[in-house]
């Protein structure tokens, strides 16, 4: 690879085979490729690259590229697909490998799909497609700024998607997060414990995640809170759990290989009562691990990912057992359901879910029962 100076150095590379230039020159991106990868073209390439240089120093370079032999330059321009433009959009111009990036390449299969692209007929096609909101107005943006990049090429003249808005996301209320009734806790826990809505056929049993999803339930933890829970947070000594930290998802990533430590969503830390029935749930866990170790782990012996713990296991468990679908976070709802039933005063609630107190009116006081009547006076 070369190095970038002021006026720019050119770099020779194997790109799937063939020799390829790139260099930077005003604020601009270029690339040229050429033969097939051998020693013998090679020295051919590093001495068209020296040229390149010369020219960019001495204020000799051809923008055509067509002195270096450039037939991608404008020659091909109208004979080169849309889709090839793209590759080389993603790669130059982003600088990323297209097949190590789901959007971008989600995104170049459907161009794929659509065969011939031209100004006029994009926006038809890009119509014609059925995604969700969600979808629609990711590839919108993708596609949005690949033209743009066309446009400075003088591949086209105009964009046509400038015209096309996004889709405005349902606003949904929680249906999924209803709190569970005593008698579906009941079942989701036993169900989990013995594995009785498990597939003969896989790899792993329920009952691995049993912990986790009592811890849930019993204590209310936020999941990215659950997950990211670490052996010295279990004070046994003391009986307490201290929440202080979460295993949150990045922006860019959503595996659970690629979380980032933070702060509670109040940025608070607090404590919870370590009753004697977690302490049964917990120990057997804890024993043997280091002070920074994970308390719960997926089956391969990583932070569990909670989302794909939703999809594939706690929506399937629900489903088996015929409760209507929720969302992971419902275990933390009824966790607060359950205090204000219990009597517990919406202040303490909230302390031992780490919300305000006004979020904790807002979420549970539904289920406060009116009294009869009111105080004598």
């Amino acid at each position: 690879m070369g190095i970038k100076n002021q006026k720019g150095t050119v770099s020779v590379e194997n790109y799937r085979g063939r020799i390829r230039l790139r260099w930077r020159y005003q604020a601009k991106r270029y690339s040229l490729s050429l033969t097939a990868y051998s020693k013998q073209n090679l020295f051919q390439a590093r001495i068209l690259a020296l040229e390149i240089e010369q020219d960019i120093l001495t204020n000799m370079f051809d923008f055509t590229l067509i002195k270096y032999g450039g037939k991608d330059a404008n020659s091909n321009k109208k004979s080169k697909s849309i889709v090839a433009y793209f590759e080389d959009w993603v790669s130059f111009y982003k600088q990323m490998d297209c097949e190590k990036h789901t959007n971008y390449n989600s995104t170049r299969n459907m161009l794929r799909k659509w065969g011939k692209i031209t100004q006029e007929n994009i926006v038809k096609k890009f119509n014609a497609e059925t995604f969700c909101s969600k979808t629609y107005n990711r590839r919108l943006t993708i596609l949005k700024n690949f033209i743009n990049w066309l446009i400075e090429q003088n591949v086209w003249a105009f964009n046509p998607l400038l015209s096309v808005n996004n889709k405005k996301n349902k606003i949904i209320k929680n249906p999924d997060r209803t709190p569970f009734t005593e008698k579906e806790i009941h079942k989701i826990l036993t169900a989990f414990k013995l594995n009785t809505a498990c597939s003969s056929h896989s790899n792993f049993k329920h009952s691995h995640y049993y912990p986790f999803i009592y811890f849930i339930f019993k204590t209310g933890c936020r999941p990215s809170e659950t997950v990211g829970l670490r052996a010295s947070s279990i004070d046994f000594k003391n009986e307490v759990i201290i929440i202080k930290e979460v295993l949150a998802r990045t922006i860019k990533h959503t595996s659970s290989l690629h979380r980032v430590r933070k702060e509670t969503k109040n940025g608070k830390i607090r404590s919870l009562p370590l009753t004697h029935d977690l302490v049964d749930v917990l120990k057997p866990l804890i024993d043997n691990k280091l002070a920074d170790d994970l308390v719960f782990l997926s089956p391969k012996g990583k932070a569990i990912d909670d989302k794909n713990f939703q999809a594939r296991i706690f929506r399937q468990v629900l489903n088996k057992l015929e409760i209507p679908p929720r969302v992971l976070y419902a275990c933390r709802h009824t966790f607060g359901s359950r205090c204000i039933d219990g009597g517990l005063s919406p202040v303490m609630t909230a302390f031992l879910m780490g919300n305000s107190p006004e979020v904790a009116l807002k979420n549970y006081t539904h289920q406060i029962q009116l009294p009869k009547n009111l105080p004598e006076i």
